[in-house]
């Protein structure tokens, strides 16, 4: 739940989609490292099969991750949507 609660305060904080960036900066480098070696290791850093990876583990991701990619504009709006409602799903159980 409080996870959650982060996640909505951050959503409130992105501005306007910045669209993907091939780079990443090094906040979200940083942020993200382990979360990327956790779940992402073989994909290239900066491509959209990266960026889809992460998305699909978004509820597995460090909340240090997720604020790096929220405040960097890595993620969209619909992404901090499909991730709310995957953590109501979960909250909810089978």
């Amino acid at each position: 739940m409080k996870r959650l609660l982060a996640i909505t305060s951050l959503a409130a904080a992105l501005v306007a989609p910045g669209g993907l960036r091939a780079e990443v900066n090094d906040a979200v480098r940083n942020a993200c490292r382990e979360d990327y070696h956790k779940h992402c290791e073989n994909l290239v850093v900066g491509s959209e099969e990266l960026r889809a990876c992460m998305r699909s583990k978004a509820t597995e991701l460090s909340k240090d991750c997720l604020k790096a990619l929220v405040t960097n504009n890595e993620v969209t709006q619909q992404d901090i949507e499909n991730y709310l409602k995957e953590m109501e799903a979960k909250a909810k159980g089978p």
